[in-house]
């Protein structure tokens, strides 16, 4: 034990105490003690991952944003360089375009896709709808004529893998607007690549329809399978009549028409056509006939032009259909093959002879039109938009399509001062009476209030009330197979006998206070009777009067061209073309028998021959001597003509630099007048050879039922041309001296026209566009509008128009499905569109039957 100073020991410390210096005894079982995890607290709070984990959490929400937008720039540029690889247009590409009923309308449906889906055809609903209209079919076949890279086009019309979507029949004037387009795009092709770089190939599994056949017949090559048919047998209709059903049902049927041409009243009071109205559906049919056999014969059996290769499609129609191996032996078809042969044909072959499958050689159609109207978005400048309203099926349905949605059309077209020019584009064979003044009346103010110009676009057909509300337009072109005219009134009024009730079992007990003349159990005579007639005869002479004022038509020779006559477009333009154009037209000469014979009949029908100078003078008296001449003839064997107003034309758009960009020239106007020369490659030329200008000086018939033969796309250009024409006359007319340089610049500012100083023309470049009217508004912007005029809609109102809508797209859909079984049964030939009933005593233009039933057999199946 140690001691201190002074000889005394210290005390020992407690055992439980230890000092400083002596380190703490460990605890059994854990490790490091207290001591540890306070080190390792201390240095995972030091280190540098939970200093980022922290920093990482207060920037969360920017950190999120970053890794959100630079997945999204990473997926768009991906997206981008793919859409960039699948739109890339190869050379030597091949267009592959699916053709079925309902993938080319005149218009498409603003219809959701519930309405798609109760209207749609039997059809694959995983299939895309491809759906493209009338006009942009023919604007992607102009876009293809300067794009070398595109070599040819496979068209497939079989029934495999069909889209569902509602169906839609093209007529004749609607396939001829196509076929113009295509034999054009055939001529210019071998123009600039030659015959053989330029291929087109139609394939079917069979064809179902003449005209299907007629629209496949203009491809170079055509084939089907072995199995497949041809059903080549010319024009034909069939007529029902219900007269004697009337009589035994106990119905007097009461018709009154104007006058004996007006065929509509005729199966519903008699048991055949008169005379007069046989003649005429004779001759009506007997042209259609002779434009799908012209068509044909240019097509098929153009080594034998003229009346030869006529006549020879003429007898193949009477010994028609054909199946595929009796086809192939009378020309019909190239032969038979497989789709996978046809697509194998346009493929390279390695040294064996082995097909090498090459993807980018084949692109869509509808992919092309797509991909071409984005670059012409983007390049072109010069646009001009021509305002579109579609007049469909029977005038007064109800609708898209129709009478309150053509007027609001009309009214918001007058209205939009973006629009200079309008197209009518009407596909009617009349209807009520009323509803067709309405539009007229529609028509005129958009003239004469709003300032606009408007050009009636005939489709298949445009007769009855479907031409009286186009009278007063300032053009009227149309198809040459288009069915016009029909100027005249028809009624009918049935009387229900008491025969009818008693079949029923029904007795009546009436109480009438005033006239009876409503009561359809009530028979019209005596005074009655005639009230009723002098009010149709009002009507009539009211729509003659139209017809005159309008088309500048001698008073004292309406009635030769009116009384309900029907006309293919081609001979209602023959009224006011000159012979000689006629003739060339049509491909005869002037020694043909044929000419000679139609020459004899129109004289004697027309009075053109005969009349005096002084009628020549009184009619068209106000309208202006307009330059007419035909198109190329390799466009057409029928040679629509290209009218042209003081000297204002438009030319194609300059070339380009890229083959995509180059494309665009087939968007503008036709070019500057010049005489076509011959053709020279055989088998693309029609059936004559037309050059030319004519001077088509107003005579009797003043302007005639129509000015001249186009389609579409030929009346939204001649519609700018009219534009422009009385635009800059206008500005003339309000400041004299102006010049024509100074009147374009203050009619289109931004215009960049080229004058040729030497003849005064002008020329531009302009991309004609439609934009279709009424605009169509969403369900809220309309419940916004409401709001704004001072309406509102309740819960309860918007869920009864949810329920009103519905109801009608179930009804419609109904009424579809039982006209296409009885359309399958041969029971029905109207069309799904204007298939309403005829309406009891309700005047009628034209009935609501027109060219749906009136002229149903004439749809070509």
């Amino acid at each position: 034990m140690a001691t201190e100073a002074g000889g005394q020991s210290s005390p020992p410390p407690p055992p439980s105490a230890p000092t400083a210096s002596t380190p703490a005894p460990s605890t059994p079982g854990v490790i490091g003690g207290a001591s540890s995890t306070s080190s390792r607290s201390q240095r995972w709070q030091q280190s540098r991952v939970l200093g980022a984990a922290k920093t990482g959490w207060a920037w969360r929400r920017a950190i999120l944003f970053g890794l959100g937008t630079t997945y999204a720039v990473v997926r768009w540029q991906s997206s981008r360089i793919k859409a960039r690889k699948r739109d890339q247009i190869h050379d030597k590409t091949y267009l592959y375009w699916k053709i079925y009923d309902g993938g080319i309308v005149e218009a498409k449906s603003y219809g959701s896709n519930l309405n798609y889906l109760l209207n749609s055809s039997t059809g694959s609903p995983e299939e895309p709808q491809r759906v493209m209209t009338l006009f942009d079919v023919i604007r992607t076949i102009k876009l293809i004529e300067q794009d070398d890279r595109i070599r040819g086009i496979i068209a497939d019309f079989s029934n495999i893998s069909v889209p569902s979507v509602p169906a839609y029949n093209l007529g004749l004037a609607q396939l001829e607007e196509i076929q113009d387009a295509l034999l054009e795009l055939r001529c210019t092709k071998h123009e600039r690549l030659g015959q053989e770089a330029w291929k087109t190939i139609a394939w079917s599994d069979t064809f179902t329809s003449q005209a299907q056949y007629l629209f496949a017949s203009c491809f170079d090559e055509v084939y089907t399978q072995p199995t497949g048919e041809v059903p080549l047998v010319g024009m034909g209709t069939t007529l029902p009549f219900f007269g004697r059903l009337a009589k035994w049902l106990g119905v007097d049927v009461h018709a009154e028409a104007r006058n004996e041409y007006k065929s509509f009243v005729q199966p519903y009071i008699d048991e055949k056509l008169t005379k007069p109205q046989k003649e005429n559906q004779l001759e009506l049919v007997n042209d259609l006939n002779d434009h799908l056999m012209t068509y044909i014969a240019r097509n098929r059996f153009s080594t034998t032009l003229g009346l030869s290769g006529l006549e020879h499609v003429k007898k193949l129609s009477q010994e028609g259909p054909y199946s595929s191996t009796q086809a192939t032996k009378v020309g019909l078809l190239n032969g038979t093959a497989y789709r996978q042969d046809v697509i194998d044909s346009i493929m390279d072959k390695d040294e064996n002879g082995e097909v090498i499958e090459d993807p980018k050689r084949v692109k869509g159609f509808y992919h092309y039109s797509k991909i071409m109207e984005r670059i012409v978005e983007k390049t072109v400048k010069d646009v001009m938009d021509v305002g579109v309203v579609y007049l469909m099926g029977t005038i007064g349905d109800t609708g898209e399509f129709g009478t309150a949605a053509v007027v609001r059309g009309l009214k918001e077209a007058g209205e939009d001062d973006s629009i200079g020019a309008v197209v009518l584009r009407i596909d009617s064979g009349g209807g009520g009476v009323v509803e067709s003044d309405t539009i007229w009346a529609a028509v005129r103010d958009l003239r004469e209030k709003y300032g606009k110009t408007v050009v009636a676009s005939f489709g298949n057909a445009s007769a009855s009330g479907g031409y009286l509300v186009s009278t007063h337009a300032d053009a009227i072109l149309a198809s040459p197979s288009t069915i016009t005219g029909s100027i005249g009134v028809a009624a009918l009024r049935p009387t229900f006998t008491q025969t009818f009730f008693d079949r029923i079992h029904i007795t009546l007990d009436s109480i009438f206070l005033g006239s009876r003349t409503q009561d359809l159990t009530h028979k019209l005579e005596g005074a009655e009777l005639k009230r009723w007639q002098a009010h149709v005869d009002e009507m009539y002479a009211d729509f003659k009067n139209r017809v005159v004022e309008g088309r500048c038509v001698n008073p004292e020779l309406i009635d030769l061209i009116a009384g309900g006559r029907v006309y293919a477009g081609l001979k209602a333009f023959e009224l006011t073309a000159p012979k000689e154009l006629i003739d060339k037209i049509r491909g005869w000469s002037k020694d043909d028998p044929k000419a000679a014979e139609v020459t004899s009949r129109l004289e004697e029908v027309s009075t053109i021959a005969t009349a005096t100078e002084e009628d020549k003078t009184t009619a068209g008296s106000n309208r202006a001597t307009i330059m007419a001449l035909p198109e190329d003839q390799e466009t057409s064997p029928f040679a629509p003509p290209t009218t042209v107003v003081n000297e204002v034309v438009a030319e194609e758009v300059a070339s380009l630099e890229s083959a995509e960009v180059n494309a665009l020239k087939a968007l503008s106007s036709p070019e500057p007048i010049s005489n076509p020369a011959p053709p020279t490659d055989a088998k693309s030329s029609p059936l004559s050879t037309v050059s030319g200008v004519y001077e088509i000086t107003p005579g009797p018939f003043g302007r005639g039922l129509i000015d001249g033969l186009g389609g579409i796309r030929d009346s939204a250009i001649y519609a700018c041309e009219l534009f422009i024409s009385n635009g800059m006359a206008a500005y003339q007319l309000e400041n004299p001296g102006m010049s024509d340089k100074d009147a374009l610049k203050s009619l289109l500012p931004e215009a960049r026209p080229s004058w040729n100083e030497g003849t005064g023309e002008m020329v531009m470049s302009l991309d004609v566009r439609l934009k279709r009217f009424p605009v169509q508004k969403g369900f809220w912007q309309s419940v916004r509008e409401a709001s704004e005029k001072g309406d509102s809609f309740e819960v309860k109102q918007v869920g009864g128009w949810f329920k009103g809508v519905l109801v009608g797209w179930m009804m419609k859909a109904l009424a579809d499905g039982v006209s296409d079984e009885l359309r399958e049964l041969g029971l029905w030939e109207g069309s799904r569109q204007g298939t309403s009933g005829l309406g009891l005593g309700k005047t009628r233009m034209g009935g609501s039957r027109g060219i749906r039933a009136e002229w149903g057999g004439f749809n070509l199946r």
